[in-house]
């Protein structure tokens, strides 16, 4: 945050941990605790477990390296929104071969990636524009995040397309068998790390570190990557420690608002030059449809393409989160409480 007057800009001094850093930054979790271990983040300190790296000007300071090539890395904090839509050219390969590529475009100042599932830890604004498309991003479909609310992207274990490069490529799987490609709470089924992680609401660390303690029924490794089992309530199956809290993960999950964006409407409206509204939003058995609409916190976006119907992405907004569509606010706050993370 900024605090301005009318002459001159003050920017608060403020600590922050390692995923705010790496955010602010553009580059990955990985690269900034690589960064801190090799003392190369000015001031950065350790208290507990936990890292607490100051800021100046809102940004973290880096150190030159010795040798390599020159960081890539922000100097300065962005100011320009957030864009993310979805790869209509990915959307028709995966329903054309079956496929299950990373189609969830994330724009983030110079730096773009795709992936299947992505958190929005803030308020964000979507919208649908057939006859105008963005000028950033150029999709007909699109979300717009402020440059300071963090997004998290992720990608599901798939059979298909995982080169982590979103290009449509496939690669081979030697006993597809043991591997999964259903959407997430299908029972019976085996998931990844991070669809567990979505599942339970808890972060892929945590489900790692039950891993490590087998606590969780039935996960193997094969080929280098963790395969857990569903149980019949959708869920993977965690084991109650000998100390520490009860669990916390393993309840039903909370009612949530469904945003649904119809993938079949969007091709009529291309074939047919018409503008039908795409964006569905389902709240207590009621649906809204609309081309606009403002999400005034956090939010989950997902891409399945192996869920069916025309509904293979969708967005996922806590109850409590009020959602304004189309210049009028729709309250959609309900009693329920919202998932925790």
């Amino acid at each position: 945050m900024q605090q301005q007057n009318s002459s001159v800009t003050v920017f608060p001094r403020e600590s922050i941990g390692v995923q705010a850093a790496a955010y602010r930054l553009g580059i990955s979790v990985g690269r900034v605790r690589t960064l801190l271990g090799q003392g190369r983040i000015e001031g950065a300190q350790k208290l507990g477990r936990r890292w607490q790296i100051p800021t100046r000007r809102g940004m973290p300071k880096i150190a030159p390296g010795q040798r390599g090539p020159k960081g890539n890395w922000y100097q300065s904090q962005r100011t320009q929104n957030g864009f993310i839509h979805a790869n209509q050219h990915l959307l028709r390969l995966n329903r054309k071969d079956g496929g299950s590529r990373p189609a969830i475009g994330v724009k983030l100042g110079k730096h773009s990636q795709y992936c299947h599932y992505l958190e929005i830890k803030g308020r964000s604004r979507l919208v649908y524009s057939p006859t105008k498309p963005s000028s950033n991003c150029r999709a007909r479909l699109w979300m717009e995040v402020p440059p300071t609310v963090p997004v998290a992207p992720r990608k599901f274990e798939t059979p298909g397309g995982m080169g982590g490069r979103g290009d449509g490529e496939t690669r081979r799987i030697e006993n597809p068998r043991q591997i999964s490609c259903t959407p997430p709470g299908n029972r019976g089924q085996a998931v990844g790390v991070a669809e567990a992680a979505y599942l339970l609401r808890i972060s892929p660390q945590r489900v790692r570190q039950l891993l490590s303690q087998g606590r969780i029924t039935g996960a193997r490794k094969i080929h280098w990557r963790w395969r857990i089992p569903l149980g019949r309530s959708g869920l993977p199956q965690v084991s109650v420690g000998s100390r520490g809290p009860a669990l916390t993960w393993c309840r039903p999950p909370a009612q949530k608002t469904i945003i649904r964006i119809n993938q079949a409407k969007i091709h009529a409206n291309t074939a047919n030059n018409s503008c039908l509204p795409v964006i569905d939003i389902w709240h207590n058995g009621t649906v809204c449809r609309c081309h606009q609409l403002e999400i005034m916190g956090p939010s989950r976006i997902l891409y399945r393409p192996h869920h069916g119907g025309a509904y293979s992405l969708w967005i996922e907004v806590a109850p409590e989160v009020e959602v304004v569509s189309g210049g009028d606010t729709a309250n959609l706050v309900a009693r329920e409480t919202g998932w925790g993370m």
